[in-house]
């Protein structure tokens, strides 16, 4: 039997397997930041940024497939490992030259705060090269995720700002972080059995299926109503629409989490929950 056809999710598409729906959500969630500060950007920081969250999932996901090796019951995780002799090779000159573009044309600011964010995320990889079962503590990957996307993505546009952001600006920033935990978390959910099977760590198989729906249902429509009431205070009404796109974001993880059972089949909760990070996009028709 061909081996690609015992995974249960074997029929994703190498788009989705090789990360680049969600190098595609981040431009869009690029897109939103520099529009909602209404910054002008070095035009080489959109080579960069997909070049930077490409290598970082990439690097994720060699990091699992090198753990199990051949014995992997995930499908991106055989793939990566299965093929890693052609992406390592990519990841070092994807990462490396984001590096250089990084060094030659940004800002001292950005380069600065760009290591400590590189600190921070090669100190995520290397807990994951620790066998689960020598870990003593759950380090919340899903956390560590969502911090990670969120600052490589806002950096730059926050450094471009100059000066900080008042509350109409911050509380987009900290409600697309909560969006990435809760997609990740999300994932995790529909994931658990898989990851259960290879020993992964992860917010699921920690707490639970029925707890993590319960938590994930209450923290999308608290941040909904957070949003919800936040935005009768702006005084300025330009500020609204960024409110409503999140709002849909929300929504829709919402209705996926509510209907497991639906989403689950054929990997929907996959494509809806990336497609949402498509959606920031959109706030560049607003201005």
């Amino acid at each position: 039997m061909n081996k690609k056809n015992s995974f249960p999710e074997s029929n994703q598409p190498l788009f989705q397997v090789l990360s680049f729906d969600i190098v595609l959500g981040s431009l869009a969630v690029g897109l939103f930041a520099v529009t909602l500060l209404g910054v002008k950007t070095n035009p080489v920081w959109w080579i960069i940024l997909p070049l930077a969250v490409w290598t970082v999932y990439t690097v994720d996901h060699l990091a699992d497939g090198l753990k199990q090796k051949d014995k992997s019951t995930i499908y991106r995780h055989d793939y990566h490992y299965r093929y890693r002799k052609i992406l390592f090779p990519l990841i070092l000159f994807t990462g490396l030259y984001a590096i250089a573009l990084t060094f030659i044309f940004l800002d001292t600011a950005i380069i600065k705060w760009g290591i400590v964010l590189s600190g921070f995320v090669l100190f995520y990889l290397l807990i994951l090269l620790i066998p689960h079962k020598h870990r003593h503590f759950y380090y919340h990957k899903e956390v560590f995720i969502a911090f990670a996307y969120t600052s490589g993505i806002f950096i730059a546009p926050l450094v471009w700002y100059g000066r900080f952001p008042d509350y109409s600006k911050w509380l987009p920033v900290i409600v697309i972080f909560i969006l990435v935990w809760c997609e990740t978390v999300m994932v995790s959910f529909f994931d658990y059995d898989l990851d259960k099977a290879d020993g992964n760590a992860s917010f699921t198989v920690r707490y639970g299926k029925r707890k993590t729906r319960q938590i994930l249902i209450t923290a999308l429509i608290l941040t909904a109503l957070w949003l919800t009431v936040s935005a009768f205070f702006f005084e300025n009404r330009k500020n609204i629409p960024p409110v409503l796109i999140e709002l849909l974001m929300l929504s829709v993880l919402l209705i996926i989490i509510y209907l497991p059972d639906y989403f689950k089949s054929n990997n929907l909760y996959r494509w809806f929950g990336e497609i949402v990070f498509w959606l920031p996009g959109f706030l560049v028709l607003f201005k």
